[in-house]
């Protein structure tokens, strides 16, 4: 099962070969068992966790620490010296994560930051005190000792505290459980789904010690704006990265929940790290996709022109160096791009990259050490599941990686209870946990490996999982205060109206409205589990699939006429269509309010695959292969555009003269797509793109736990 033996790690350049043109799916990649040798935790320190140290981390596996610690004398090797860190960190011979333009050290400690090469000091936002500087000074710490060693030979000096650190005897007791208690939670996520629920989440909620964490604090980075590469970007760049913060939401990415803004903060920042062109120009590509769709400006060759530099600077990338944490975010954004063009044949090629390299980069006792990885795990775990889902089989992923993730969100909601950003962020996790299981149970019984008497018992305990999960969700929040009431920009009732989406407790409001999409995927969940066991059982589908799916309709028009719903919203619960549609009547009622969904999503910039289209053709008995309502009826310029270019770029060449097609070398000319700077759309065109009108409050939060202070 993958995960027991990661994949093998391509040749350099095998993900995106010389072979196929920009935007065509990487080849696949042979099956072999083959022991990867694993890239050095230290090399990712530029995008170590952006939020507070004493956040909810799974510790290191036991030993890891001592063994860094022990010297062999003349036989001892020498850990290669960083030259890159700031100079405050090397005076103090202290390791530094490199964290541009602040480390985190000397953020912690208030103290000056300067980088070898850099005309002017990053300083912090305030001096450090004498009294706390002195108090500092005056402390060691042996876990700090072994993790500032830098391995030359030479006796380290004592490690220095900075002002909030704090290595007090009970914190390193508690640490010292909970590395105990996140290893044995490891080996229990491995066991079965039936052992999972004889042993019950009392009894290991009742032996899982509690650790003493101290509260997180608020951080606070710069803008992007204040890089040191924003002044050198083109203006059409920059004008894009506005758009992509001002406009655009994590539900244009498909991400349910995004506390902190991950998407507008820390992975922007990464962004304009030097060796990140390739993730930079995919999000500008992302946002000038999104602006064409917007503006029903009918010129898509800005994003196509962005767009194959990103994948052009990524495969030099992946010729010249071994894939990093940028190369893995810029794979997903591009997967990302490939699911809004319909290319769900292109998304599992970089889904496949993607899974290549984070098993390379990390192992499920470490992809939850830091907020950036969570939300890479987390990224990543939608499309493996919808992979999944469309294959009718397993996961790419083993079920230890989801099952550390929902493990880590609900001993944070433990350690949080009265946090309504760590309940959801559990809530998610567990409907991933609960549709992986799905998926292994019916994928083993498909190839025979599980008896008839095991799949019973399976499928017993994943009854009792979504009964009580259901139970949980259902009064969770049931305050009247907590729905919307009134919908005033909906239209009046109609006779063709299928849902009754203007019930007054039904769709969430204001702080709980991320609540509507955790109730979306649930009900996704649980709609494909009861249809999987009624094909499994041989019986015909019951009422209950009739009603979930109905449900699922009503909450995606509520949230199409909430007058407050977040930009792109309706995007975000594009994938409840796909699914309810099959489960709805066949009558001109149902189909009709369908077809009308279907143009709403792909209006927004969504498009859906062709043979998604051909099923509905078929399960319908109307032709929407070309146009989901008839007579081309509120189909825009600008989405017929970029449905024309899906449908030339997915021919084939046939013979030497089709070898600019397969290049794409045609369309680009067609479409006047060109390197260097594009022309600034006329909405942005006037707007002075300087750094306090990208962000007027000049900085940003970039703990995503903790929105704010």
């Amino acid at each position: 099962m993958d995960g027991q033996y990661p994949p093998p790690f391509p040749p350099m350049g095998a993900f995106y070969s010389s072979g196929p043109p920009p935007m065509y799916p990487p080849e696949p990649f042979p099956p072999r068992l083959h022991q990867l040798q694993t890239i050095s935790m230290e090399s990712l320190g530029t995008y170590s966790d952006y939020d507070d140290s004493n956040r909810n981390v799974l510790p290191a596996p036991p030993g890891q620490r001592q063994r860094r610690r022990q010297h062999s004398g003349s036989e001892h090797v020498k850990h290669r010296r960083t030259r890159s860190g700031c100079y405050t960190c090397r005076q103090r011979r202290v390791k530094c994560d490199e964290t541009h333009p602040i480390c985190d050290r000397c953020r912690k400690g208030k103290r000056e930051c300067i980088y070898p090469g850099a005309s002017t000091s990053a300083a912090s936002s305030s001096k450090p005190s004498r009294k706390g500087s002195k108090a500092g000074e005056s402390n060691d710490s042996a876990s700090s000792a072994s993790e500032d060693e830098e391995g030359d030979g030479k006796p380290a000096l004592p490690a220095i505290l900075d002002n909030e650190e704090d290595v007090s005897e009970p914190q390193s007791a508690a640490s010292s459980q909970s590395r105990k208690s996140s290893n044995a939670a490891l080996a229990a996520s491995r066991g079965s789904i039936a052992s999972t629920a004889e042993t019950g989440s009392s009894s290991r909620d009742a032996s899982r010690p509690q650790a003493n964490r101290a509260p997180s604090k608020h951080s606070v980075k710069p803008s992007i704006s204040h890089s040191s590469r924003w002044p050198g970007l083109p203006r059409d760049v920059k004008a894009y990265l506005k758009y992509h913060k001002q406009s655009l939401s994590h539900h244009h990415y498909a991400f349910k929940y995004d506390a902190g803004d991950f998407l507008k903060t820390t992975f922007l920042e990464i962004a304009m790290n030097d060796d990140s062109q390739a993730l930079l120009y995919a999000i500008v590509a992302f946002a000038a996709y999104h602006h064409a769709v917007a503006s029903g400006d009918n010129k898509i060759s800005p994003f196509l022109s962005y767009y194959n530099r990103s994948i052009n600077m990524l495969k030099t990338s992946l010729e010249t160096k071994r894939p990093n944490v940028t190369t893995l975010l810029t794979i997903l954004q591009l997967a990302t791009i490939e699911e809004f063009l319909g290319d769900w044949v292109n998304l599992l090629g970089h889904q496949r990259a993607a899974h290549q390299i984070l098993t390379d980069l990390y192992t499920p006792m470490t992809i939850m050490q830091d907020e950036t990885r969570r939300k890479i795990i987390g990224w990543y775990i939608r499309f493996d599941l919808f992979a999944g889902m469309m294959s009718g089989g397993e996961t790419n992923l083993g079920r230890e990686w989801f099952a550390v993730h929902s493990d880590f969100y609900t001993r944070q909601t433990m350690d949080r209870p009265d946090d309504l950003g760590a309940k959801f962020e559990e809530y998610f996790a567990t409907s991933r946990l609960l549709a992986t299981d799905v998926a292994l149970v019916f994928a083993a019984k498909t190839k025979g490996t599980i008896t008839h008497e095991q799949f019973s018992t399976r499928i017993s305990a994943l009854e009792t999982q979504f009964e009580q999960f259901h139970e949980r969700l259902s009064n969770a929040l049931t305050d009247p205060s907590c729905f919307v009431r009134t919908f005033p920009k909906a239209p009046p009732p109609q006779p063709d109206d299928i849902t009754d989406f203007r019930d007054p407790k039904f769709l969430y409001a204001g702080e709980y409205f991320t609540m509507n999409y955790v109730l979306i995927d649930f009900w996704a969940i649980l709609l494909m589990f009861r249809y999987q066991l009624t094909v499994a059982q041989l019986r015909q589908p019951s009422p209950e699939l009739a009603e979930i799916a109905h449900n699922k309709c009503k909450m995606f028009e509520a949230i199409q006429y909430h007058e407050h719903g977040p930009p792109g919203a309706v995007v975000g619960c594009q994938a409840s269509l796909g699914i309810a549609s099959l489960f709805l009547p066949k009558d001109r009622k149902h189909i009709d309010w369908c077809r009308r969904k279907y143009a709403l999503v792909e209006q927004r910039g969504y498009i859906y695959p062709a043979n998604l289209r051909e099923r509905m053709s078929d399960l319908w008995g109307e032709d929407v292969t070309h146009w989901w309502l008839p007579n081309d009826e509120g189909y825009p310029d600008i989405i017929r555009t970029i449905c024309d270019f899906i449908q030339y770029r997915a021919g084939e060449p046939t013979d030497a003269a089709g070898a600019d097609v397969r290049d794409m070398s045609g369309i680009f000319r067609e479409m006047n797509v060109r390197e260097g700077e594009q022309p600034i759309p006329e909405d942005l065109r006037g707007i002075a793109i300087e750094p306090d009108l990208l962000d007027p409050s000049g900085a940003w939060a970039s703990s995503p736990e903790y929105p704010g202070p």
